[in-house]
């Protein structure tokens, strides 16, 4: 479609400064489009034409952008302008809204298709397929979508069908002191938490997004950057790759950057749509879900680079947030599905240590993985009195302040329960040093491997022996009996130890 087209435009079917009586049926167009101007002010004029061009016909839609008059809207273009969402909303009259960002457009069949569809069933929410989403979401169209259907809680943006009457009846509003992009999950979880029927539609290509020429939204199956884009990072059987990379340490916020939202921003609107779910549900599987979602992506931006970024005061504000987030809304349900080094990072969250939270996040943007790691540094026996001895194992891990994280943040596999677990911070300020102390004498005779594993929140790893580390022996008693003492690499992760009777010699008779 030419970019130059003029025909078809809505005309806005009354006075912009007097709205008149929403009440009126005459002239009420069937869908109200409201078009936010964020970063893609230039392709504003293609977004234009393609609701210029739409099937359903100009009688049927009216079209406001919503933006600070900053862009340049050439006048044969008649549609209203309004400074903010809220204000589009006060204005509209369509039976149906739909939003969209200046940056997409959509197909020529999209409106009549989306108001077909939730006429004939009744929906008050119609999700539509973007091209380029790889969401399993839009697999196939289906109608009285569950709440909790698979993906449904990643995609949050507000570029959907909504029936109006609803949203006025409950006096649905975009709260103002978030940005947009950030607002639009809490707008968009109310609306599906009051509907009374979703359906999802994968029987056509409705939306575009990106550059002209593109067909691939510019994040994931949402139509530009902003939590809601799904955009986060997908876990479980029923969630496929994305398009958009989940964040790297050094990106700082990622998808957000260059939206002049900050990371205080990514907070409140976090708070915010986690509250409109805590208010709508009940502790459970439906709950967690949504929250499973935040936490998975939001929290994961929260707690990386973009934080050591921030200046002090910052920090502290954001981390006493999300500390209260997790505090309130982050089940053990939840925290279990998260991928280790996210888990990792909210534990030192809950503990209340923002310097081993900095600390973790340094780790891994410098290694690329969280410090999930931990080495064996010595295996030896230490003499504890005549004749006595202690296994003395000692073992490093990158994990800051370990001991003030869970009661029992070491595990040791194959030991008596007589040995002793030391913690304490590593003499370079890097990490935790380990040392487990166990008296010979707890050791049974023969060979008993030995292993020791950090345990935390549900991550779980082995610590591991440098390859030929010498075996350490020692001689000692047991009663009036004398022992062999061996410890040494078992040739895979662990040790192996050794206790064997050292057999008297006997002198022949002559």
């Amino acid at each position: 479609m030419s970019s130059s087209s003029t025909a078809g435009i809505p005309v806005v079917p009354y006075d912009l400064d007097d709205p008149g009586d929403p009440g009126d049926p005459v002239g009420v167009p069937d869908v109200t489009v409201v078009v936010t101007v964020r970063a893609a002010a230039s392709l504003l004029i293609r977004c234009l034409d393609a609701l210029a061009g739409q099937t359903i016909g100009e009688d049927r839609v009216e079209v406001f952008v919503a933006d600070d008059g900053g862009s340049r809207l050439p006048e044969r273009f008649s549609v209203g302008r309004t400074g903010t969402v809220n204000q589009a909303l006060e204005r509209a009259r369509g039976r149906y809204l739909f939003f969209l960002d200046a940056g997409d457009f959509l197909g020529r069949e999209a409106l009549a298709r989306l108001v077909d569809a939730a006429d004939s069933r009744g929906a008050d929410v119609v999700y539509a397929k973007a091209v380029g989403s790889d969401s399993t979401m839009f697999g196939r169209t289906r109608h009285g979508v569950p709440l909790g259907t698979p993906g449904l809680s990643w995609e949050l943006s507000s570029t959907k069908l909504f029936r109006r009457e609803p949203i006025a009846r409950h006096g649905l509003r975009f709260a103002e002191d978030i940005p947009a992009g950030l607002a639009e999950q809490a707008f968009t979880l109310e609306a599906l938490f009051l509907s009374q029927g979703i359906s999802v539609l994968a029987d056509y290509d409705y939306r575009f997004g990106g550059e002209p020429g593109g067909g691939v939204p510019r994040s994931g199956t949402g139509t530009g950057p902003g939590p809601g884009r799904d955009i986060g990072p997908r876990t479980g059987p029923d969630i496929g790759p994305r398009t958009v990379p989940r964040t790297r340490p050094g990106r700082g916020l990622g998808p957000y950057t260059g939206e002049g939202i900050g990371i205080e921003d990514v907070l409140r609107g976090t708070a915010a749509a986690m509250a409109v779910t805590a208010r709508f549900t009940q502790p459970g599987p439906l709950r967690d879900g949504f929250h499973h979602r935040h936490f998975a992506e939001e929290a994961d931006l929260l707690t990386g680079p973009a934080l050591l970024s921030a200046s002090e005061p910052v920090r502290r504000r954001v981390f006493a947030g999300l500390r209260r987030l997790v505090a309130d809304h982050l089940s053990d349900a939840v925290l279990t599905r998260l991928r280790p080094g996210l888990r990792l990072r909210l534990s030192y969250v809950r503990a209340g240590d923002p310097a081993g939270l900095d600390s973790v996040i340094r780790y891994e943007a410098g290694h690329g993985v969280p410090p999930l790691r931990t080495d064996l540094v010595s295996a030896d026996w230490r003499r504890t009195g005549p004749a006595r001895h202690t296994l003395v194992v000692t073992a490093r891990t990158p994990l800051p302040g370990l001991a003030a994280l869970d009661v029992a943040p070491v595990r040791l596999t194959g030991c008596p329960e007589t040995g002793r677990i030391l913690l304490r911070p590593a003499a370079d300020g890097a990490g935790t040093e380990i040392e487990v102390q166990i008296p010979a004498d707890a050791f049974p005779p023969g060979r008993t491997r030995v292993g020791l594993h950090t345990a935390l929140v549900g991550t779980e790893h082995p610590a591991t022996v440098a390859p030929g580390a010498p075996p350490r022996r020692a001689h000692g008693l047991r009663g009036l009996r004398p022992y062999r003492l061996n410890v040494a690499p078992d040739g895979t992760r662990g040790l192996v130890v050794a206790v064997a009777p050292v057999g008297l010699r006997r002198t022949p008779r002559p």
